[in-house]
């Protein structure tokens, strides 16, 4: 009895799920895309956090000038979340993107990876000006948070 004791306690520390994760581990941040569109009408591209209810209705008013219907504000608890918003900025057709791929907490960051898509030169797109966005629901983070493209062609 005293040998399946020893043998079951070798067996067990030998497993790998035994071990702790180490600290610098990156983890998933959750996260909830609230828009992705092509027309943000802001010329310049942008990559900021919104943390405010003010700072939300203001670019709102912005993706909102040309629009009709306009696009309807989403209702955010300001006290426990916040809005990344990445804008590509001004391009010179369609067939841009721009996404949130995933978000992970690393040890002294957080960090929102960005990807999207840009047409090829023979690609047939529309001859439009486009200004793709993507606005996503986060939880408030500690740590500061960093943008890190990766535009996928």
């Amino acid at each position: 009895m005293k040998s399946l004791f020893i043998l079951i306690v070798i067996l067990f520390s030998a497993c790998k799920g035994g071990q702790p994760v180490q600290e610098n581990t990156p983890s998933d941040v959750p996260f909830q895309v609230l828009i992705t569109a092509s027309q943000s009408n802001i010329e310049e591209p942008q990559r900021k956090i919104i943390d405010n209810q003010k700072a939300l209705e203001s670019l709102f008013a912005e993706i909102n000038k040309t629009r009709n219907p306009e696009l309807p504000i989403p209702e955010i608890n300001f006290d426990k979340e916040i809005v990344a918003f990445v804008n590509l900025g001004q391009t010179s057709t369609g067939g841009h993107t721009v996404t949130v791929e995933n978000i992970e907490m690393k040890k002294d960051e957080v960090v929102i990876h960005i990807g999207g898509t840009s047409p090829r030169p023979k690609d047939n797109v529309t001859m439009v000006i486009t200004t793709p966005f993507t606005m996503v629901r986060l939880n408030k983070q500690i740590l500061p948070i960093v943008f890190k493209p990766k535009l996928n062609k």
